[in-house]
């Protein structure tokens, strides 16, 4: 996979049509997906563990009860990379499978990370 920094304009149409409810903040991109209780969280965390282990690429990740919110970047080339758009894609997917399609985002919150 690619580790060069994408353009603002690449980063932008991705967002645009393959990452909903992502956004870029701060050189990263971020989303907080809203589960149903604790357990769900874990669930989703351990899921999103394991999407980590297969690209050997690693998210910031933080719980509060029924809501995960991840950033993720590269780091070693200090911006957002083909490789970060595969792992939002894989973890929103992973998000949808836990919650249901159709419950995905309908109860999404605005909380975030301290």
């Amino acid at each position: 996979m690619r580790k060069l920094v994408l353009t603002i304009k690449e980063i932008n149409n991705a967002l645009k049509h393959e990452l909903e409810h992502w956004e870029l903040v701060e050189n990263k991109l971020r989303t907080s997906f809203k589960l149903v209780n604790f357990h769900e969280s874990l669930v989703l965390i351990q899921k999103i563990g394991s999407i980590s282990e297969k690209l050997d690429h690693h998210a910031e990740i933080w719980n509060l009860y029924d809501q995960v919110t991840l950033s993720v970047w590269s780091h070693d080339v200090n911006g957002i990379t083909e490789r970060d758009i595969e792992f939002a894609k894989r973890a929103t997917s992973a998000y949808k499978a836990i919650v249901g399609r159709d419950q995905a985002y309908q109860s999404q919150t605005e909380t975030s990370p301290a």
